[in-house]
C-alpha cells in the first residue's frame, strides 16, 4: 500500500485529504496527516476577536472531525523532512512516504525585528492579531484604550492575508467611533508598500477610503527596530513614528522543520511550481497554501481554489499521466470595512483588483472595491461555509478560475486576455495625468536618454509611476528597449551594463561597486527564479545591508533597484 503523508491538518490539509479519500481506491492508498494538535483555527476569525465580534472559543473545534474516518491522524511534532530516503522524522516517530504533501503554512516571527518581542512591550504596548493568544489580549487593550495613538503596522511582504491589516484599521475606526472615542484616537496605517495595497486600481480605492476615514498613510516604511524605552517605530530611513498602542504584523515566514531540512528558500517556504503545487526539487513533494512560494495571497481562498486543479492534478501523477490542470492564481479577498459594510477584491496572478460585479456581470449581487452591506453579509456567511463545506472538502459554488466578466477592465484601461476592446471611437477619455516632473538625463555625452514622454515635444509627462518620479524609458543611447509602462523589460537579452547605468543615471544615482554588486544580484535572482526584488529578500538571501542599500538609492531602494536591473518592481504577495 503507498503512504501519502500530509504535513498540516489546517485549510489545506483538511481540504485535500477529504478530497483524496474520496477519490483514491482505499486498498491501495493510506492517506495520513500529522498536526501538533487538535485544534483547527478558522484564522479569518482571529480579526474579530479584538473588537468582541467572535469569542476564541468560537474560532476553534477539533481537527479530527474534518478527517474521514480512514484518514490517519498523527498528532506529534514535526522535526526534519529527509526528501531523499522520503521519510519524516516526527517527535516520537518516523513515517515513510511515497508522496508528501506539505501544508504546514507559516507563522509570525516577532524575534526577526530588534526590539518587537521586548518583554516591555510585547503584548503590553506592542501586539499581534495572527495568532489567537494575540487577538484575546489586544481585545483587552482595545478595551481600555481612551486617547493617543493608534498604529497599525506591516514589517514586510509577504504575510498572511494581506487586506487584513488595513480590515484592523477599517474596524478600529468604526469601533472607537462607536463607542465615543475616536476624536481623542488618531490612528496611522504603516506600511512598507508604495500604497494601501499592491496593484494601481485597489490601491487608489483603498488608499482614498483611508483618507475618507480621517486615518493618515505612512507608506514605504521599512523597520529597523522598535524603541521599547521611547515606544517607537524607527526606520531604516532615519523616520521615527511614536505609538502609543501598535498593532503589528511580525514578519511572517514558513516552519523550521523546512529550514532544518534543507527544503525551502531563505524565508523557509518551499520552491514550487506556481500553476501545479509540485515541488521545484523533489517531485514526489507538493506544497499547498502558505506553505509555498507562490507569488499569490496567502488565504484559505487561494486554497480552496488551488484545491480544485490540485487533486487531479496528483491523481494523475501518481498514476503516470501528465499533470493537465493550472491554477492561475485565483484569489477572494472579502474587506471589512465596519459599519456593516465590506469591500471585495478578486484577482489572479495575471489580473489585478479592479471595481465591478460579482459573480455575475450588472446584477452581482457582491460588488467589487467598493463598500457594501451584500459584501459584509458574505463575510460572515463565510464562517457558515468554512466549517459546513470548506473544511470538509465539499464543493463549494465558485468557479476555479477567476472570471473576467463584471469587471470593469475598460474603465481602468486594462484589457486582459479574453477581454474585448471597445471600438476606438466608444473607447473613454484617459483620466488626467498627475502632474510630475520628469528628470532629463543625458549618458555618455550627448547621448539623450529619450523616455516616451519626451518622444513628442509638447506633450503632456505620461507613463510615469504615480508619486515616486521614475520615467519610462524606451530608447538608450539610440538602442530601443522594451518595457512595460512599469519599466519592467519584457526583453531579457536587452538588458547590459549600459542599460542599468542608463537608467541609474535616470535616477540621479550613482553606481559604485557595492552597488554593482546588488544590482547583479537582482538581476541574476531575476533571471534564475523571476521573482521581483523585496527588501527582505536583498537584504537575506543577497546578505546585503539594509542601511546600505538606502545611502546608496535612498527612498524605495527595491522599487529602484528593481527598475535598474530591469525586473518586475517588488508587489508584495499579490
Amino acid at each position: 500500500m503507498k503512504q501519502i503523508v500530509i504535513l498540516g491538518g489546517g485549510t489545506a490539509g483538511s481540504i485535500v485529504s477529504n478530497r483524496l479519500y474520496r477519490e483514491l481506491p482505499k486498498s491501495e492508498y493510506q492517506i495520513t496527516v500529522v498536526d501538533r494538535d487538535d485544534h483547527h483555527h478558522y484564522q479569518p476569525g482571529y480579526l474579530f476577536v479584538p473588537f468582541g465580534m467572535y469569542r476564541p472559543r468560537t474560532v476553534v473545534k477539533k481537527r479530527s472531525q474534518f478527517f474521514p474516518r480512514g484518514v490517519r491522524f498523527v498528532m506529534d511534532g514535526i522535526k526534519k523532512v529527509d526528501p531523499v530516503a522520503k521519510t519524516v522524522e516526527l517527535e516520537h516517530e518516523t513515517l515513510p512516504y511515497h508522496y508528501l504533501i506539505i501544508a504546514t503554512g507559516c507563522t509570525i516571527r516577532p524575534d526577526q525585528v530588534p526590539g518587537m518581542s521586548d518583554p516591555k512591550v510585547w503584548r503590553k504596548s506592542v501586539f499581534d492579531f495572527y495568532t489567537l493568544s494575540g487577538s484575546g489580549r489586544l481585545h483587552k487593550a482595545l478595551k481600555n484604550f481612551e486617547r493617543g495613538h493608534l498604529v497599525v503596522h506591516i514589517s514586510e511582504m509577504p504575510i498572511k492575508c494581506p487586506v487584513a491589516p488595513l480590515e484592523f484599521v477599517l474596524l478600529a475606526d468604526w469601533y472607537f467611533f462607536m463607542r465615543r472615542r475616536r476624536l481623542d484616537i488618531d490612528i496611522t496605517f504603516v506600511t512598507p508598500l508604495d500604497g494601501a495595497f499592491t496593484k494601481p486600481v485597489a490601491k487608489a480605492e483603498l488608499g482614498d477610503l483611508l483618507r475618507k476615514r480621517d486615518i493618515e498613510i505612512e507608506t514605504d516604511f521599512n523597520v529597523e527596530r522598535i524603541d521599547p524605552d521611547n515606544q517607537m517605530l524607527v526606520g531604516y530611513d532615519g523616520r521615527e513614528i511614536p505609538f502609543d498602542l501598535l498593532v503589528t504584523v511580525p514578519p511572517v515566514m514558513g516552519q523550521q522543520y523546512v529550514a532544518d531540512s534543507g527544503i525551502g528558500d531563505e524565508m523557509n517556504y518551499v520552491p514550487a511550481d506556481k500553476h501545479t503545487m509540485q515541488s521545484t526539487e523533489y517531485p514526489d513533494i507538493f506544497v499547498l497554501g502558505d506553505a509555498g512560494n507562490f507569488p499569490t495571497s496567502k488565504a484559505g481562498a487561494v486554497v480552496h481554489f488551488q484545491s480544485e486543479s490540485f487533486v487531479p492534478n496528483f491523481i494523475n501523477y501518481i498514476n503516470g499521466r501528465p499533470m493537465t490542470e493550472s491554477f492561475d492564481g485565483h484569489a477572494n479577498c472579502f474587506i471589512e470595512s465596519g459599519f456593516h459594510k465590506a469591500l471585495l477584491l478578486d484577482f489572479n496572478y495575471d489580473v489585478q483588483p479592479v471595481t465591478g460585479k460579482f459573480p455575475f456581470p450588472v446584477v452581482g449581487p457582491l460588488k467589487l472595491l467598493g463598500e457594501s452591506r451584500m459584501n459584509h453579509l458574505g463575510k460572515l456567511a463565510f464562517y457558515l461555509m468554512y466549517w459546513g463545506f470548506l473544511a470538509r472538502g465539499l464543493p463549494l459554488p465558485f468557479p476555479r478560475d477567476m472570471s473576467k466578466a463584471g469587471k470593469d477592465f475598460r474603465k481602468w484601461g486594462f484589457m486582459p486576455d479574453g477581454v474585448n476592446p471597445l471600438p476606438k471611437e466608444k473607447t473613454p477619455p484617459p483620466p488626467p495625468e498627475p502632474d510630475i516632473k520628469i528628470p532629463i538625463v543625458r549618458v555618455a555625452g550627448s547621448a539623450p536618454l529619450v523616455s516616451e514622454t519626451m518622444a513628442k515635444p509638447g506633450d503632456k509627462p505620461t507613463n510615469t509611476t504615480k508619486g515616486d518620479n521614475i520615467p519610462v524609458i524606451r530608447e538608450i543611447n539610440g538602442k530601443p528597449i522594451d518595457v512595460t509602462d512599469e519599466g519592467f523589460m519584457t526583453n531579457k537579452e536587452q538588458w547590459n551594463d549600459e542599460v542599468a547605468e542608463g537608467l541609474a543615471k535616470a535616477l540621479h544615482i550613482e553606481l559604485d561597486d557595492v552597488a554593482w554588486s546588488v544590482i547583479r544580484f537582482v538581476r541574476q535572482d531575476f533571471e534564475e527564479r523571476s521573482v521581483s526584488p523585496t527588501l527582505g529578500r536583498i537584504s537575506k538571501a543577497g546578505g546585503f545591508d539594509v542601511k546600505t542599500l538606502f545611502s546608496i538609492f535612498g527612498t524605495k531602494p527595491a522599487k529602484k533597484l528593481a527598475y535598474i536591473a530591469g525586473a518586475p518592481k517588488p508587489v508584495g504577495c499579490v
